[in-house]
């Protein structure tokens, strides 16, 4: 890692000098596994999460980290990602964050996190975590789960019921 990016995640998030130097040597594993680039693509990204195949939940990860929308993930990503995720960003705003996280839950991309979008994110995570879970067991997480928040006139929630209800819960996220 260069001494001008060493600065610029310095100053973003607070991991310490050793974390960026352990990430660093991480991240240079990762991003080699099929191709030595410097950037972890989608295939190297499911790899390393140990999904094969479309995995709704991975690719959701994915997006998150390629911030940019290019494809590949850059050390720069890679680590404000994690600083993000494990509430380590400096420079990240809190509406920021939540935006963030929704367009996790947002399988489809539609600006809304309906019923359906929910249920694809969790039966993806399950699978990939290799966890057997009854679609009934889903289904009654999934109901219970919009019991908490104020739904659209579709019966989705939107990234300003997320904003109200998710961070209020401990977990932050859902």
């Amino acid at each position: 890692m260069d001494a001008a990016t060493r600065t610029m995640l310095t100053e973003m998030t607070t991991f310490t000098g050793d974390e960026l130097d352990n990430m660093f040597a991480n991240f240079k594993k990762l991003s080699s596994v099929k191709k030595d680039d410097n950037l972890i693509d989608r295939d190297e990204f499911r790899q390393v999460m140990l999904t094969q195949g479309d995995s709704v939940f991975v690719e959701s990860l994915f997006r998150m980290f390629d911030r940019d929308n290019s494809g590949g993930i850059d050390f720069a990503e890679f680590v404000t990602s994690l600083a993000l995720y494990q509430n380590k960003a400096r420079s990240v705003s809190d509406d920021e964050k939540k935006r963030l996280f929704f367009k996790i839950y947002d399988a489809d991309g539609d600006g809304e996190i309906s019923e359906s979008d929910l249920k694809k994110m969790l039966n993806s995570c399950f699978a990939s975590s290799f966890m057997e879970v009854a679609e009934s067991d889903v289904d009654e997480l999934v109901k219970a789960t919009f019991k908490k928040y104020e739904l659209t006139p579709k019966g989705s929630i939107n990234l300003d019921s997320y904003s109200k209800f998710a961070f209020t819960h401990s977990s932050g996220y859902m």
